[in-house]
């Protein structure tokens, strides 16, 4: 019912969401609250469990956890949310690279990006078409860089932009390939595409179990948020 390739709006007495399936490795199912408060949280638990399915919602804010968890969800992962103001980063020892290129995200580039997801992403974090679908209507320019080694494709980033600001959606690496200064290269020449296009600023979202890349990101300027963002599963 809930299990659809494409993103699928649903209406009851309790409100509206939406739902497809999470992505084509993992059988949860994507739960996007559009209206609706304790009643439609409480009654989407209690379909789960009578139809033995998995919802996993979109990310929703750290200070609404208590009102979903009081309807039966569980915190499943937490993500924190770093940023930076770009008027103030510095360009000095940053490195221009001859294996990346960029261009607009389009339609085209999907099915390279989801094969290339398998060998950087874990099963739950990897992307589907739908997914990708999303990610290019989210901001009003999307930005792909390709990062290649040898003429092999090994990394990619999406920045999405919005009103002079910009949003690194995805970037990854194969995990062949990390740990040997690849997602270094990568990240930089997002910052310093976005630096000359005179965005304001970079927002983020990662793990919070994900050091290395953390790790990465606090190098590059980027702060990490007091509040962050949640996925809550029904069980």
């Amino acid at each position: 019912m809930y299990s659809t390739n494409e993103k699928k709006i649903n209406y009851s007495i309790n409100g509206s969401f939406y739902t497809r399936k999470w992505n084509d490795y993992i059988p949860y199912i994507y739960f996007e609250k559009i209206y609706g408060g304790h009643g439609l949280l409480k009654k989407a638990v209690y379909f789960a469990k009578q139809n033995d399915v998995m919802f996993h919602s979109s990310m929703i804010k750290e200070n609404q956890v208590e009102s979903w968890e009081s309807a039966g969800w569980k915190t499943h992962k937490k993500l924190y949310v770093c940023d930076q103001n770009l008027k103030y980063l510095s360009l000095d020892n940053f490195d221009n690279s001859d294996n990346i290129s960029q261009k607009k995200l389009e339609v085209s580039d999907f099915s390279y990006l989801l094969d290339l997801d398998k060998n950087i992403f874990d099963t739950y974090w990897r992307n589907s078409n739908s997914s990708f679908h999303e990610t290019l209507k989210s901001c009003v320019n999307n930005y792909l860089f390709v990062q290649k080694n040898r003429e092999k494709l090994i990394g990619y980033a999406i920045l999405g932009e919005t009103r002079n600001l910009s949003y690194l959606q995805r970037i990854g690496v194969d995990k062949n390939f990390q740990r040997q200064g690849f997602g270094k290269k990568l990240l930089q020449q997002v910052l310093i595409f976005a630096k000359r296009k005179k965005f304001f600023t970079m927002k983020l979202n990662t793990q919070e179990t994900n050091e290395l890349a953390l790790s990465l990101y606090k190098k590059h300027g980027f702060i990490v948020q007091q509040k962050n963002l949640v996925i809550m599963k029904s069980e």
